[in-house]
């Protein structure tokens, strides 16, 4: 028998060192949007009825293409199918989506609107450009932030200027100038785009793109402001508009420092304006906008300030929860220190007003709006606000709760001062209103059922309903759908969609203004707005063309679609020069 061998060695078992726990990183947007079974179906360009116009309430008779040195034509379905096609054959072709929206929209109705607004009577003068091709040259502007010189040099570039010739309608060798361009902007009205939005709203409602109402009670709206610097330097802190007015003029800045600083206005510069205010933008105003910040730990908060001399952007968007995406509805202007509250009646019902179907459903927006107008204004309209709740003086004693009948969330207590349980909302009434019920919880508490309540008697207790105000007549905390509950989490995250028309103003490098004068910044701030939605619009087309399997690249010309060439010279005077005569084929 032979000896046994070395024993083999043991394995070390001892734990190593644990990976580091990755957590799941939420979907994104595209992601979710290939998820639904009813995406591809309905912006494939294989089925949406292309190209979607612009349509205006009010028809008129078209006009010929002789009278303009340009002319705007929209695109026919066969080039979008083929421009299409050449994108899903080459994923990696860097895609501007303005351009692919310019496909897919007709802009031709704004043409008798457009016209209206910048014909002007003169017998003198060339003919001029299709005021359509040059609102678009505007767009393409904004999109590529240039200064109008250098995008007047680019459009009359062979090489440079070439696809946005094509797509505006200008010639080759006939384009227009850095003075035609500005003269153009200077005679719209800054709400154009804003009424540009709402046929854009109305269109893709009759293409069946927008969210329907009857699921979810009405449209999600969602807003948010954006601060942005004026292109003039701010001199004085506390110019108001009497600085504009000519002199003699209260100082606002030598009253409040007591006369030891501010200008008197006592020279022949300050005549007819503060030589210290900011002259180019007398609309501009100063604000220190505060916020706060968690910290890396997550448990405190630092209190950021930011100093800015200029405006404020107020928007409001239709959130679509089945595509994670949104659309803009109206937007506004305004200085920057204007109070949000009081500007908010005139912006919701504007947007309401541009709504192609007019249901409301819930409205999202700030603390700085939770004021009794802005609630009611809501209300109103047959929308439910979603508003940040303001924090006052007393809300976290306790010891006043069961006095006013509510918490600092404004959940309502019974009479006793035990939490009530939220039954939802009832919508069988014009108002709807929140249903409370206390299901007796008095009895799970550490001292049992108080023997004195009357509601223990009863299936349920007590019922409290809420629909305005809470039971002490405040609007203040009142909320038809509780503060806090999984409800009111899920609705209020769609606030992030302002988020992105944010950064969609910081990519158009519109956070400080290159143009003096607020009716130059309303046109920019607008502008940038309506190109987010038709980027928008692009960017869903081309990720449901990627998905579709169903849509074939279409490259080519067909046989059929092929124009013979013009002649350059005289027609043949008789049936013998020109040729046999061709059979017109007719329809059986």
């Amino acid at each position: 028998m032979s000896a046994p061998g070395p024993r083999p060695k043991k394995k070390d078992r001892r734990p190593g060192p644990r990976p580091p726990r990755v957590r799941p990183r939420a979907l994104r947007a595209p992601a979710k949007r290939s998820t639904h079974a009813r995406f591809t179906n309905l912006f494939s360009p294989r089925l949406l009825a292309l190209p979607i116009p612009l349509l205006t309430p009010h028809e008129k008779p078209p006009l010929s293409p002789p009278r303009f040195r340009s002319w705007y034509r929209p695109h026919s379905l066969h080039a979008i199918r083929r421009l299409c096609g050449q994108l899903k054959a080459r994923p990696t072709r860097r895609l501007a989506l303005l351009e692919l929206a310019f496909y897919l929209v007709d802009f031709s109705p704004l043409r008798p609107l457009l016209l209206a607004l910048t014909t002007r009577a003169s017998a003198r003068g060339e003919r001029p450009f299709d005021p359509l091709s040059l609102l678009l040259l505007c767009l393409w502007k904004v999109f590529t932030p240039l200064p109008w010189s250098t995008l007047a040099a680019d459009l009359a570039h062979p090489e440079k200027g070439a696809l946005w010739r094509r797509l505006c309608g200008f010639s080759p060798h006939d384009t227009p100038s850095e003075s035609a361009l500005r003269a153009f902007r200077g005679r719209l009205f800054p709400g154009l785009f804003n009424y540009v939005l709402k046929l854009f709203l109305a269109a893709l409602q009759r293409a069946g793109l927008l969210p329907p109402v009857a699921a979810t009670h009405g449209y999600l709206l969602v807003g948010d402001g954006q601060l942005h610097r004026a292109r003039s330097q701010s001199g004085c802190h506390q110019a108001v508009s009497s600085c504009f007015q000519p002199a003699p003029r209260p100082c606002p800045r030598r009253e409040k420092t007591q006369n030891q600083s501010g200008c008197a206005c006592d020279t022949p510069l300050c005549q007819d304006h503060c030589l210290l205010a900011a002259r180019l933008d007398p609309q501009a105003r100063f604000i220190i906008y505060s916020r706060r910040e968690k910290k890396t730990d997550q448990t405190t908060t630092v209190l950021i300030e930011t100093a800015v001399f200029g405006y404020r952007s107020q928007a409001t968007r239709l959130v679509d929860p089945r595509f994670h995406c949104a659309w803009n509805v109206h937007s506004d202007l305004f200085p920057a220190n204007a109070h949000e509250g009081a500007c908010f009646r005139g912006h919701f019902r504007a947007a309401y007003a541009n709504l192609p179907q007019k249901a409301l459903g819930y409205a999202i927006y700030d603390s700085a709006c939770s004021e009794q107008e802005c609630l009611d204004t809501v209300y109103d309209l047959g929308g439910i606000p979603l508003f940040d709740l303001r924090a006052a003086p007393g809300d976290e004693k306790v010891a006043l709760w069961k006095e006013r009948g509510y918490d600092d969330h404004g959940h309502p207590l019974c009479h006793l001062g035990f939490p009530m349980t939220y039954q939802g909302l009832d919508r069988s009434r014009k108002q709807p209103r929140a249903r409370w019920v206390c299901l007796q919880s008095c009895r799970q508490s550490e001292q049992g059922a108080v023997a004195d309540c009357p509601y223990l008697t009863k299936r349920r207790g007590q019922y409290v309903y809420i629909e305005r105000t809470l039971p002490d007549g405040s609007y203040r905390l009142a909320r038809l759908v509780p503060h806090g509950t999984p409800l009111w989490d899920k609705l209020t995250a769609w606030r992030n969609t302002s988020e992105g028309r944010n950064s969609n103003l910081a990519a158009r490098d519109l956070l400080r203004f290159p143009d003096y004068g607020l009716p130059h910044a309303t046109f920019l701030v607008l502008a940038a707005d309506l190109i987010e939605n038709l980027c928008t619009l692009a960017r869903l087309v081309y990720e449901a063309m990627l998905l579709d399997p169903l849509f074939r690249p279409l490259l080519e010309e067909p046989a059929t679609a092929a124009v013979p060439p013009a002649r350059m010279g005289p027609r043949p005077s008789s049936a013998q020069e020109a040729g046999p005569a061709r059979e017109v084929p007719t329809c059986a």
